[in-house]
């Protein structure tokens, strides 16, 4: 019964007038986000016992220049083939069982998206990194 409570006074919150406005509007007055969510990007890693596993890694690109934002969001179809195929290069030099360095992927990662994109000014987010 109480969790039947909760939920409803979620929804309520939710559905309130507040949010559905969405994001108070900048100093120009224009709202802007300068996110652009990727595809999750997967890639085979060999475990401990020597099994094959995925890794999936969530990211987004944070890109506040508008006109480069446009031309990223029309480039991720390419961006996902490109960092798919990076990821899977990285996975393919680790040891059996070994952990994977975020601290070595970020990088690789980055440099993909600088070399894709023809310019810097997209900064790569990763979200999640999940391994089965």
């Amino acid at each position: 019964m109480l969790r039947r409570t909760l939920l409803g006074l979620l929804a309520l919150v939710s559905a309130s007038p507040a949010r559905a406005a969405g994001p108070a509007p900048a100093a120009g007055g224009k709202s802007e986000v300068s996110l652009v969510r990727l595809p999750v990007l997967n890639a085979n890693i060999i475990r401990s016992n020597r099994t094959r596993g995925v890794i999936s890694v969530e990211s987004a690109l944070d890109v506040p220049d508008p006109k480069l934002r446009a031309r990223v969001q029309l480039m991720i179809p390419r961006l996902r083939s490109d960092l798919s195929r990076r990821l899977g290069l990285f996975t393919s030099n680790l040891g059996a069982g070994a952990p994977p360095d975020l601290d070595l992927l970020a990088p690789q990662l980055q440099k993909q998206v600088d070399a894709t994109v023809g310019q810097p000014g997209a900064r790569l987010l990763m979200q999640n990194v999940l391994i089965n």
